[in-house]
């Protein structure tokens, strides 16, 4: 699908200050994606804030090295600040509840708002939408879209860029994998990503809690239909126990599908502030965005996910007993 990038055009022709943001626990396409979006904006001459409305995860610190270019909203920065902003660009969601505390700002944003997207959900965010839900990221398009504007890739946006592709590949081994994305990486590589360090900086320095949050998450994991689903916890006492962040849950639900014979898996993550958030992966083509659009949720037809208000106890078995439907039909 060809994306026609003339919205972004000539709404860079026509503001100068931007503001940009992501979805609420930020991956590394969303983070990596706001990387090479700034980096396009500012060849451009544009005055560019990131602001977020969770703090980056530790693991990606290095695409921020200097810890000025991630603002996090209602900390570092407030709504009265973002006054003088003149245009909104939101990268990699399409739903009003991915934006956390953000919403805030875009529902009251009386500028332009433009949002770069590839989730097959959507929501009426009042934004132009550039979406191809059959691009393997987000930052792939904003690849395209730096072709398109004939601007150059730098090496701080190729290892924004070469981040946000690998991490919604995982690391090229998911089905998203295209002879088109291995050649998008080598360009990157030529720009200047280091893919090696990148690969050593994400997943070679864990902390000592996120490796003991892997641990307990594993032995919660339990099996249901006679194998084909397997399923895991994280409770709030285990990060208490462990020592480990919310954000050192992400990747924990790849480990539910990499048990033999499992073709659907789920992890249910009890929140700070209540309610759970749910992540599914499925190996045998059923469609989790649509199994988790009943919960409110979305995502990719092997990937989704969905924020519930109820408690653990409740929403595991109605959870499971969804897929169970889905998986007979």
């Amino acid at each position: 699908m060809s994306i026609d990038w003339s919205p972004l055009s000539e709404l860079i022709a026509t503001r100068d200050r931007f503001l940009v943001t992501t979805h609420v626990r930020p991956d590394g396409d969303a983070l990596g994606s706001e990387v090479g979006m700034v980096g396009l904006l500012r060849q451009k001459g544009k005055d560019v804030r990131v602001v977020n409305a969770s703090r980056t995860p530790p693991r990606y610190d290095y695409l921020d090295p200097t810890g000025t270019l991630f603002e996090h909203y209602g900390t570092d920065v407030q709504l009265d600040d973002l006054k003088d902003r003149e245009a909104v660009i939101i990268l990699d969601l399409s739903a009003w509840s991915q934006l956390g505390d953000v919403a805030e700002v875009v529902r009251g944003f009386e500028g332009p708002r433009l949002v770069i997207d590839h989730h097959v959900s959507q929501d009426d965010l009042g934004a132009t939408y550039l979406k191809d839900t059959s691009a393997e990221a987000t930052g792939t398009l904003v690849v395209q879209a730096t072709h398109a504007l004939g601007l150059t890739i730098t090496p701080e946006m190729a290892a924004g860029l070469l981040t946000a592709i690998a991490m919604d590949t995982g690391w090229f081994r998911h089905p998203n994998t295209k002879p088109s994305t291995l050649l998008t990486i080598a360009e990157l590589i030529a720009a200047g990503a280091k893919i090696e360090e990148i690969y050593r900086l994400l997943f070679e320095r864990s902390t000592l809690g996120r490796l003991k949050m892997l641990g307990e998450s594993l032995a919660s994991l339990q099996t249901d239909l006679d194998g084909r689903v397997a399923y895991a916890t994280v409770t709030r006492d285990d990060f208490v126990r462990t020592g480990a962040i919310p954000q050192d849950t992400e990747d924990l639900v790849d480990y539910t599908v990499s048990v033999e014979g499992v073709e659907v898996g789920l992890l249910f993550i009890e929140q700070a502030k209540g309610g759970i958030k749910i992540s599914a992966r499925s190996r045998n083509g059923l469609d989790c965005a649509k199994l988790l659009a009943q919960f409110g949720g979305g995502g990719h037809k092997a990937a989704a996910g969905a924020s519930l208000p109820d408690p653990l106890s409740e929403q595991v078995p109605r959870v499971l007993e969804a897929v169970r439907q889905a998986l007979k039909a």
